[in-house]
């Protein structure tokens, strides 16, 4: 319901940021996939584009939905969990990682922010 609003949002964004953006979602499950268009071999419009993708998720996560659908957290979204995430959820998910994983070995740098880990 809010896919139009985010979108709008997201334009706004990318224009702010003086970049592109290419939208792919599936609306049916509210599903956004905004590709942010940027020169890759300039580090200026690199990191606009890294902090204009970090104020389109936090967006995503203020209008009801989440870090990601169907995809994984990876490092990319690593330090934005506690956006969506408050502490205790954060401890908790890491507890149940950390009872199949003790050793932190699989995949040790994604999905939770690296502070705050017991490890």
């Amino acid at each position: 319901s809010q896919l139009s609003y985010v979108l709008q949002k997201t334009s706004e964004i990318t224009d702010r940021y003086g970049l592109r953006v290419a939208n792919v979602f599936h609306a049916g499950d509210g599903n956004m996939h905004p590709l942010i268009l940027y020169n890759i071999n300039d580090p200026e419009d690199a990191a606009r584009a890294e902090e204009a993708g970090a104020e389109i998720l936090k967006l995503c996560v203020e209008a009801g939905g989440c870090l990601t659908g169907e995809h994984g957290v990876g490092i990319e979204k690593r330090d934005l969990m506690r956006h969506q995430f408050g502490e205790a959820d954060l401890r908790q998910q890491m507890a149940v990682r950390a009872a199949f994983d003790p050793d932190w070995s699989l995949n040790p740098s994604k999905v939770f922010p690296l502070e705050g880990r017991d490890d």
